[in-house]
């Protein structure tokens, strides 16, 4: 019955992942870089690449934030942290809680990302230009690390019950619709209600045409 639902809950991952990639590229595609804001964002996205793949990798801060995820988020589920431990070659942190959401947040919840934006999201006007240039250093600086740490082999996605295809999917998605919501809170031709409007949209539009090549090819070749 497990395997059942994982692999139903799989397929729709796979939907979802698909449907959020093609709007995410239609966004990104779309969208005019105008603002000081919008510059500044782009700018620090822009300088932490450089710096992470031509000069330094800051290991020690993407470990801690991996693990400061985990503790956040099993807080979130009334767990408590009973140990941590960070250094430059891994780290690891007990919790009394955990779940597949716990176990796979630091892969698509940029700790520091989210914080910077929060700090955009309530600074004054005149501040906002510079602190948008740390969010999208921020969000750069997850992006990379985590597909770094992706590259070697992370006990996280096969914890919990969960497999590797259903863990990479359900982190590619939610990584789709955290950069989307953190795209709009620093700059306002990005509606993040109708970017979740149009990606769950775009999963019955691959649905349909799934369907009819099925009926086509089922039904077409009946009839020769």
């Amino acid at each position: 019955m497990k395997k059942t639902l994982f692999f139903i809950f799989t397929a729709v991952l796979a939907l979802l992942s698909v449907s959020a990639s093609i709007e995410m590229v239609r966004l990104v595609r779309g969208l005019s870089v105008t603002t000081h804001e919008e510059i500044s964002f782009l700018s620090g996205f822009i300088v932490y690449m450089v710096i992470h793949f031509l000069f330094y990798k800051p290991v020690f801060a993407h470990v801690m934030a991996h693990e400061l995820t985990h503790m956040f988020i099993s807080a979130l589920f009334g767990g408590k942290t009973k140990s941590l431990h960070v250094s430059t070659e891994g780290g690891k942190v007990l919790v009394s809680k955990s779940n597949f959401i716990v176990s796979l947040a630091p892969y698509f919840f940029p700790l520091y990302a989210f914080v910077a934006a929060f700090i955009y999201f309530i600074a004054r006007d005149e501040y906002r230009v510079y602190v948008a240039f740390f969010v999208g250093a921020a969000l750069s600086f997850h992006i990379a690390l985590t597909i770094f740490s992706l590259t070697t082999k992370q006990s996280d996605l096969y914890e919990d019950g969960t497999n590797i295809v259903f863990s990479l999917l359900f982190v590619f998605f939610m990584n789709i619709m955290i950069i989307a919501l953190i795209l709009s809170i620093v700059s306002q031709k990005v509606n993040y209600l109708v970017f979740m409007k149009d990606t769950a949209a775009g999963c019955w539009e691959i649905i349909s045409r799934l369907w009819t090549f099925a009926s086509s090819f089922l039904y077409g070749g009946r009839r020769r």
